[in-house]
């Protein structure tokens, strides 16, 4: 997708494996083919596993100088690949329920396989879609290595409010009103509990759009809400998570070649 305001890359995608732990995790990666170092992005789907969808999505933030890996929650090393595409979808959020613990180092992996990655400035976002965000934000108050965090469909408070406490990084929210899943008092008793975090948060409510708002394979789809959010976030990412100046390497020494496959 053409974003005049933008400099546009030229992507370089695929399925790659991240080794961690001995373990081959399955991923889908997307980055421009030349210059950086660029800030990396990891993108965590929703129950309806690593579908076209979310491809799509890392494609264009490589276009728009991103280093990004979508990690696969749902597959197994050794399976045929698994999403809602080919899972009903109880059987895919059981699949993700069975995980469990186990989801949270393929996280950590994608995270590390990019910090270290030699066209990576260091810099870290993390983006999630339903399921996907819930994992992101429990993901992200335990580290202090993230510069953005965006969650698609939740809001901050599915988290406990200790928990919520030790997010460090800033975060959009992006929800849906249409739908049973978020309330308008729910949207305000989470802006009330992010006000004594005092980091850049903020909470996108679109009041004609339901879950899935986003996503252009789902019936609930919302072509403007969807514009907008699409907006909303390249801003956010382009406010915190910015490239060094052109020229400026990263050091040889982080570059980890057993990462990625």
């Amino acid at each position: 997708m053409f974003e005049a305001s933008h400099l546009q890359h030229n992507p370089v995608s695929g399925y790659i494996k991240i080794v961690s732990g001995g373990h081959q995790l399955p991923a889908f990666w997307s980055h421009p083919d030349l210059g950086g170092p660029f800030p990396g992005l990891v993108l965590l789907h929703d129950q309806w596993g690593l579908t076209s969808h979310i491809r799509n999505q890392a494609r264009r933030f490589a276009e728009m100088g991103y280093y990004v890996i979508a990690p696969d929650l749902l597959s197994q090393p050794g399976e045929p690949r698994k999403t809602g595409e080919t899972l009903p979808p109880d059987q895919a959020v059981a699949r993700l329920r069975e995980l469990g613990e186990a989801v949270r180092p393929r996280v950590a992996a994608a995270l590390h396989a990019l910090k270290t990655h030699i066209r990576c400035s260091g810099q870290m976002g993390l983006i999630g879609w339903g399921v996907g965000a819930e994992l992101a934000l429990r993901t992200a108050v335990l580290r202090d290595d993230l510069d953005a965090l965006i969650a698609f469909y939740v809001l901050p408070t599915v988290l406990p409010a200790a928990e919520l406490r030790l997010l460090n990084c800033p975060l959009l929210a992006l929800v849906g009103l249409a739908g049973p899943d978020v309330t308008p008092d729910q949207i305000e008793q989470a802006r009330a509990a992010l006000v004594p975090l005092g980091s850049a948060h903020k909470i996108v409510a679109y009041p004609d759009a339901a879950r899935d708002f986003f996503d252009d394979s789902r019936p609930t789809f919302d072509s403007t809400a969807a514009e907008d959010a699409w907006t909303q976030v390249i801003a956010f990412v382009g406010e915190h998570l910015k490239a060094p100046a052109p020229g400026k390497a990263a050091p040889p020494e982080t570059f980890d070649p057993g990462n990625i496959y």
